[in-house]
């Protein structure tokens, strides 16, 4: 014991400001100086002589992961005790909670004892202006970030890569310190993800250097990490950031985006629908006179009609507005029917009804405008006393023209029902 004090005083004169700890040959500890504590305060609260290194990880890896299972904080503390008895050569790492770099050292006393001495190494660290970029990634609380040299040495991770994103990972971290062929080191992960192809496609790349985009890989916990590489003097520098509750909010969004457009067209159909016959309505009639509008003036023949029912208000004056409505619906139905693909048929108000007649001259329009007529004249009614009612109707056209405005020739079509009616009613005029 005298022969280890001694050793670790030396070894204080070299590292002032140092903290230092030593253990026995079995693991236990043995005594530690002043700095420890300052150095680790949550591990100094519950460290006692004698108490071996795996409890003293254990405590301090319950203290610091409240929510994790026991078999993960044992097989956490497990691999720190490998870590310990095979460390050589300093190790730089950053801590999480306040973003100091440690630099431990170990340093084996013949009797199978250890001294290991950490030095704050921070403003060290962050001297050479060139690592100034690599040290504020490092320091970002919310991404894990690991580089490996030239020679797939392990050079840099932070507290968040092993700990709060992978503490199950520990008890691998032996094997990944040698980034030496992607063919074992993508496969050493196996056990966190998914075997989804996007995994398989990592594993199986034929290029070993840094990821040529970023890869987003499912977790088995559920958690979604997106992986970016790029070079770095001659190594490569691996990010990875948890994504999972970015991809939950894209999916909420775009679930959300989803519901509103089906709700507007619902709205939109609602807006531009009769409620009594569900044929469109004015809103709708007007929209597709601008599109045939345009249709005419690059070339295509169309044509407006303007139906209206004959002496419909003694339908409702002697069978009630519900028979009306009937009769309404029935004609609606009937013009549907009449017409052939590109014709569109809308409720204008009341008794009347406009229509588009598309791909037709003059003569064609008479004609279909003379069967919509013909049908509407065989319809028979139910009055609600076991007869029935006829109605016939009144058609005016109009064909739609160049330079014409479609308010002129609605109006044209308009006065020419007019004239129907002035002639007798149930009959078609053309303008």
């Amino acid at each position: 014991m005298e022969a280890l004090r001694r050793a670790a005083c030396g070894l204080l004169f070299q590292h002032a400001q140092a903290a230092l700890c030593c253990y026995d040959a079995g693991d236990r500890v043995l005594f530690w100086n002043a700095a420890y504590p300052a150095f680790f305060p949550e591990v100094a609260a519950h460290l006692r002589v004698g108490m071996h290194f795996l409890d003293s990880v254990t405590a301090f890896l319950r203290v610091q992961h409240p929510d994790v299972d026991a078999a993960e904080i044992e097989a956490g503390a497990a691999a720190a005790l490998d870590r310990h008895r095979r460390l050589e050569g300093p190790l730089r790492y950053q801590r999480g909670d306040d973003g100091r770099w440690l630099e431990l050292r170990m340093f084996p006393q013949p009797d199978g004892s250890r001294i290991k001495i950490w030095n704050d190494v921070t403003t060290a660290q962050m001297a050479p202006s060139e690592d100034l970029g690599m040290l504020e990634l490092l320091t970002v609380g919310h991404v894990g970030l690991i580089v490996h040299d030239a020679q797939g040495r392990l050079v840099y991770t932070n507290s968040r890569y092993f700990s709060e994103m992978f503490l199950h990972v520990l008890t691998t971290l032996p094997d990944i310190r040698q980034r030496d062929a992607h063919a074992t080191y993508w496969p050493r992960f196996h056990e966190m993800f998914d075997d989804a192809a996007d995994y398989r496609a990592l594993c199986e790349r034929p290029d070993a250097g840094a990821l040529a985009a970023p890869a987003t890989l499912k977790a088995r916990t559920g958690r979604w990490f997106r992986i970016a590489e790029q070079a770095w003097r001659g190594g490569i520098a691996s990010v990875w950031t948890d994504v999972t509750d970015l991809l939950e909010r894209e999916q909420a969004l775009k679930a959300a985006y989803a519901d509103m457009m089906a709700l507007n067209i619902q709205l939109r159909d609602r807006a531009e629908t009769d409620s009594l016959t569900g044929l469109p309505n004015r809103r709708r009639f007007d929209a597709v006179l601008s599109e045939a509008q345009a249709r005419v003036d690059a070339g295509a023949g169309r044509v407006v009609g303007i139906v209206d029912v004959d002496h419909f208000k003694s339908v409702n004056d002697r069978f009630g507005h519900d028979i009306g409505d009937g009769v309404l619906i029935e004609v609606a139905r009937c013009l549907r029917q009449g017409l052939v693909p590109g014709d569109v048929v809308a409720r204008l108000g009341g008794e009347e009804f406009g229509v588009v007649l598309a791909d037709v001259d003059g003569g064609a329009a008479f004609e279909r405008a003379e069967d919509l007529r013909r049908r509407v004249e065989a319809l028979a009614c139910g009055d609600g006393r076991g007869g029935v009612v006829r109605v016939t109707v009144s058609i005016g056209l109009a064909p739609m023209a160049r330079d014409v405005a479609v308010t002129d020739t609605v109006r044209t079509a308009d006065l020419a029902m007019f004239q129907a009616k002035a002639d007798g009613r149930n009959r078609v005029r053309a303008a």
